[in-house]
């Protein structure tokens, strides 16, 4: 199968560019507006297309969701994304629906169609492709499907060959300097005079998800010296060994932490990640607790419940972050200053070899240590380079 795929990948690309060029020197429909024009007036309907990247990615979009909310208060909200999307997209507080695009057509069902179909009936006065990490060509074709006079997107990301990208009628620039995501997310918006101060994330939590969280942090058992000390969260999973803090510091971490400050530890590990778990549970010394199987939201309010989530570079961070819980996390591939969770309440160290093994357990436990202490709040810097 793999051997296939690299066959065929080679010719899809040819057919793709050949296409849009095609498209680039052709009109793309009769209901389009002219390049660049826009009647902000005019705005009822929204579609907003974020139906790729990693949920973490559209977290950093939802301050730019909030942003359209906040332009076009009367206006009809439709999100796009796809399932594995769903969970931390369900509930938006600034749209009107969530729609799912499935990558696989084995699992369209016949409702999901229906959905789709009725969208597409219904007009759109604007559709908005956020195409700032990578590019989606299907979320492109979503958009141009839609029929909306309007499609906006950035500049870049774009396809090869091409120096704008013919699916939109207004390629929006975007600052290409370094730059935090959500920035360059709101940089789209701000081009119909969207914006917004607020960088929080766009999630909704119900009292259900709020008490089973609560139930299980009050569930765990004192500390090794007998009061019930902080919760620290631990999630040590990435499908990215370089951005994975190794398994022996964080043993010393989570010792450390039990014996300065009674700590219990929680970890929650992801699917496939019983190894890793197997791994820290036999580096530690001290007891480790370990969540029980849940779902993505049900992981949403266990975390909501402690008093600090320690994370690797991955989406729980930004999850960590949409309901409110401050993080410490480690990066060593991307400058946290461009994508963790803005806001003092989210530490990172910041490995700039890119060798995440240099970041010192004892310096870890010390900034863990000032962030559970209330009266330290403020003090600190937001990235610690090492």
């Amino acid at each position: 199968m793999d051997g296939q795929r690299i066959m065929w990948y080679p010719i899809e690309k040819r057919f793709k560019t050949r296409v849009l060029k095609w498209l680039a020197s052709h009109p793309l429909g009769k209901r389009r507006a002219p390049p660049g024009e826009i009647d902000p007036d005019g705005i009822r309907r929204i579609l907003i297309i974020r139906q790729h990247d990693q949920f973490g990615d559209f977290l950093l979009t939802t301050p730019a969701i909030r942003a359209l909310r906040a332009r076009f208060p009367d206006a009809h909200l439709s999100l796009v994304v796809r399932a594995y999307l769903y969970p931390v997209a369900r509930g938006n507080p600034d749209v009107n629906e969530v729609l799912v695009f499935h990558e696989s057509g084995w699992r369209w069902r016949p409702r999901d169609i229906g959905t789709f179909v009725d969208l597409m009936r219904d007009p759109v006065d604007l559709a908005v492709v956020f195409n700032t990490v990578s590019h989606s060509f299907s979320s492109d074709l979503i958009a141009w499907l839609s029929g909306a006079p309007v499609v906006m997107g950035p500049a870049t990301p774009t396809f090869d060959h091409l120096d704008h990208n013919p699916f939109y009628t207004i390629n929006v620039p975007v600052d290409p300097g370094p730059r935090h995501q959500i920035q360059r997310n709101l940089d789209v918006v701000r081009h119909v005079g969207a914006d917004t101060d607020d960088l929080s994330y766009g999630y909704a939590m119900s009292e259900g998800e709020r008490t089973g969280g609560r139930e299980v942090i009050e569930g765990l058992a004192a500390g090794p010296s007998g009061p019930r000390g902080p919760v620290v969260a631990v999630h040590f999973g990435t499908g990215d060994v370089r951005k994975r803090y190794p398994v022996g510091q964080l043993a010393r971490v989570c010792n450390e932490l039990s014996d300065r400050l009674s700590a219990r530890i929680l970890v929650i590990p992801a699917p496939g990640e019983e190894e890793l778990l197997r791994a820290l549970r036999k580096a530690v010394s001290t007891p480790l607790h370990s969540a029980p199987p849940m779902s993505l939201r049900e992981v949403a309010g266990v975390i909501h419940a402690a008093d600090l989530l320690v994370c690797n570079d991955t989406g729980v961070l930004h999850l960590a972050a949409a309901v409110k819980t401050p993080t410490l996390s480690f990066h060593a591939t991307s400058d946290p200053a461009w994508w963790k969770p803005p806001g003092a309440r989210h530490r990172a160290f910041y490995a700039a070899s890119q060798r995440i093994d240099e970041i010192p357990p004892g310096r870890v436990c010390r900034e863990i240590t000032a962030m559970l202490d209330d009266s330290s709040s403020g003090e600190q810097d937001e990235i610690i380079r090492v």
